[in-house]
């Protein structure tokens, strides 16, 4: 454990009913409120410290989930934005405005009628997008980079334009799906990508039961996005997947 530092645990990808793919949606068999509160409900039982309410291109999620989770569980704002190459967690601090984040769809080319919907899709690139999102002070992490169809790395774009979008300066993790290869990114051994690079994992839940199931956990000094960003550029020492702590720091 590192010194001042506290290990929190967090699911950095949730979805809501928000997101137009959310299961039961569009056959009606869910109460949105409802499972609102489910999510919160499950994130607490999973002895989450935050989540990040990443619906696809909007944030419309956002509100509610803050007012549900008030003083028990720090929800962070964010998106899963579709680009061109692939798909996009975009992170901001705590007491970020929603409204900040709906300006930056909208630049992104998303407007309002397309907000909820992931098959619709930015002009730009993954990487010109991870630009725009720290230039609006987020944290821009490549969702499911490893995984079929929407991660890039896995996408069918060409191999010189997967390795532009990895090198970018602007890209500060890599979300991925097989936690055994988190070594090999770390350390820069995965064949065309040299670049060690910080990973997280997340649940992308799309159901209430699915919240929590692939926890990440955080040594950091506090819990904002200050603290995201610490842990991500000082990955080896602060950032753990389950597998990689004793059980009896996983179950502390």
């Amino acid at each position: 454990m590192i010194a001042q530092s506290k290990r929190y645990k967090v699911d950095l990808h949730i979805h809501t009913p928000a997101s137009s793919c959310y299961e039961g949606l569009a056959s009606g068999s869910i109460l949105p409120d409802t499972v609102r509160r489910q999510i919160v409900a499950v994130a607490l039982d999973n002895a989450l410290d935050a989540i990040a309410v990443c619906d696809h291109n909007s944030i419309e999620g956002l509100e509610d989930m803050r007012a549900l989770a008030a003083n028990a569980l720090r929800v962070f704002p964010a998106t899963e934005i579709t680009a061109r190459g692939g798909h996009v967690l975009a992170l901001f601090d705590l007491d970020t405005p929603a409204d900040a984040v709906r300006d930056l769809l909208v630049a992104l080319g998303l407007p309002e009628e397309h907000w909820g919907q992931g098959f619709r899709e930015s002009p730009l690139w993954v990487d010109e997008v991870c630009a725009r999102i720290a230039a609006s002070g987020g944290v821009a992490i490549a969702a499911h980079a490893d995984r079929q169809p929407r991660g890039f790395i896995a996408s069918p774009e060409a191999t010189e334009d997967k390795v532009r979008i990895y090198s970018s300066a602007y890209l500060s993790a890599i979300e991925i799906t097989d936690p055994r290869r988190k070594p090999l990114w770390n350390q820069g051994r995965v064949p065309f990508y040299a670049r060690p690079i910080a990973c997280v994992q997340g649940s992308d839940a799309h159901s209430p039961a699915e919240v929590g199931r692939r926890p990440v956990y955080l040594d950091v000094p506090s819990l904002e996005l200050a603290g995201v960003r610490l842990a991500l550029e000082e990955y080896q020492g602060r950032v753990r997947f389950p597998h990689e702590l004793e059980p009896c720091q996983e179950s502390a």
